[in-house]
């Protein structure tokens, strides 16, 4: 029905002659339609929670375990990876990881990602399984294999609909650990209204009090899922073994909106620094550089839209063949958090997640109203604990100041923001989960 009356929406505004104000008016209807779906359909989800909830109150209580799936799309968004590793601590569980394919960027990303995922968390943990074929493209359900479902997949076309938090609902209590850090960013709020994935979550875990109210109030509907349980993905980063005797080590990593689309984001200014970045690690030879772009930034460059193919792949060429550079491209970076000194960014997660190294950032911004368009009053507050950079001048003077130490002060201040903030749980967010799903099922 509701597929029906999207086509009827299409069809009926296509005869609007101005391209941006047919798109605005087909979006706010598409809006609407989806608002009223979501009100008829979170209350069925809730009972069917509710009746799986008394289910497994009656196993746990007769002592049995409760099998705990971890769906995972790309391994750099597994956010809930430190609950898996606790829940193989914990008799009361037993934990799998299953591998499902990202299906929005074309079917050559598809099968990247889902062999480097499979292949990292693989080597990491015995209990992987892919559930998709992309020679076949068989798909396996998990009804029947998991009580409890872990997803960092908030939006729909990610992932198969089979993987959905709406189609998981039907045989199994859906909980979400969002893959980046969450409550920073307008588009967020924006989006939080009219994204059905989270309606559907029986538990959304959100990372600090601030964000927490600030989704209450963006959209109400959620007040019945949404659970404080700071941020589990950085737990992982005080495991992280520290070298000794390394170089000072910068991050850069540009992020992937180079351009507004609507209802996104602009945040990066990568086209405006991408000959400096080239530049940057020959005039600080003794500095190493892990140059780090958003998965998704390369892939766009690459499109017709942008560089395309030959240019896209001639800069990662030249970047590579830098002595004091090391190209990353997607998978696991708690490593190169915790073996850097600094970072110079203008991504969305990164800009709290980074905090959590205690450690200084830079963000570079194309201007200052740049923050006032973008960030919510909590991502402002991030900001007036970072460095920013509006030029090469400014980044330059940022490395060296990383090189010579003198940003003690900056940093102090930085991770005492950090500690009553952004932080919260750290390093026991896992903990609070697990205590969390506890409460409720014993």
């Amino acid at each position: 029905m509701v597929k029906f009356s999207q086509t009827i929406i299409r069809l009926a505004t296509a005869m609007i002659p101005v391209k941006s104000a047919r798109k605005r008016i087909r979006r706010r209807l598409m809006d609407r339609l989806s608002a009223a779906w979501i009100a008829r359909t979170v209350p069925q989800v809730r009972r069917r929670y509710e009746e799986l909830e008394q289910a497994f109150r009656a196993r746990v209580a007769a002592g049995n375990r409760l099998k705990v799936c971890f769906l995972v799309c790309d391994a750099s968004m597994f956010s809930a990876e430190p609950v898996c590793q606790a829940m193989c601590r914990d008799a009361r569980f037993e934990p799998f990881i299953a591998v499902v394919p990202r299906v929005s960027r074309g079917e050559k990303f598809l099968r990247e990602t889902l062999r480097k995922t499979v292949g990292e968390l693989s080597a990491r943990y015995p209990f992987v399984r892919c559930l998709y074929d992309p020679e076949t493209k068989a798909e396996e359900s998990l009804k029947g294999r998991a009580d409890i479902v872990f997803t960092s997949i908030v939006y729909d076309d990610q992932t198969l609909e089979r993987y959905t938090a709406l189609s998981l609902s039907r045989h199994a209590l859906v909980a979400c650990v969002p893959y980046g850090y969450g409550g920073q960013l307008l588009s967020d709020v924006r989006r939080m209204v009219f994204l059905p994935q989270l309606a559907f979550f029986w538990r959304l875990f959100v990372a600090n009090p601030e964000t927490l109210a600030l989704w209450k109030r963006s959209n109400p509907i959620l007040a019945g899922n949404l659970v404080l349980g700071g941020y589990p993905k950085m737990d992982r980063l005080v495991e992280m073994p520290v070298r000794s005797n390394r170089p000072k080590t910068i991050l850069i990593c540009p992020h992937h909106t180079l351009a507004r689309t609507e209802d996104g984001l602009s945040l990066s200014n990568f086209l405006r620094f991408a000959d400096f970045f080239l530049e940057l690690p020959k005039e600080f030879p003794d500095v190493y550089f892990v140059f780090r772009p958003h998965p998704l930034l390369f892939p766009r460059l690459a499109t017709s839209a942008w560089w395309g193919e030959r240019r896209t792949d001639a800069y990662r060429k030249k970047m590579e063949s830098l002595p004091n550079v090391e190209f990353q491209q997607g998978g696991d970076y708690f490593d190169s958090f915790a073996n850097s000194d600094a970072m110079i960014h203008d991504c969305g997660s990164f800009l709290a997640e980074y905090f959590y190294t205690g450690r200084p950032q830079c963000y570079v911004l194309a201007d200052e109203t740049v923050i006032d368009r973008e960030f919510t009053p909590f991502g402002k507050k991030l900001h007036r604990h970072v460095a920013h950079a509006f030029s090469e001048d400014d980044i330059r003077d940022f490395v060296r100041k990383v090189v010579d130490g003198s940003l003690v002060l900056e940093t102090a201040s930085q991770e005492a923001f950090a500690r009553g903030e952004v932080c919260i749980f750290h390093p026991h967010a896992a903990d609070r989960v697990i205590n969390e799903l506890t409460r409720i099922l014993s």
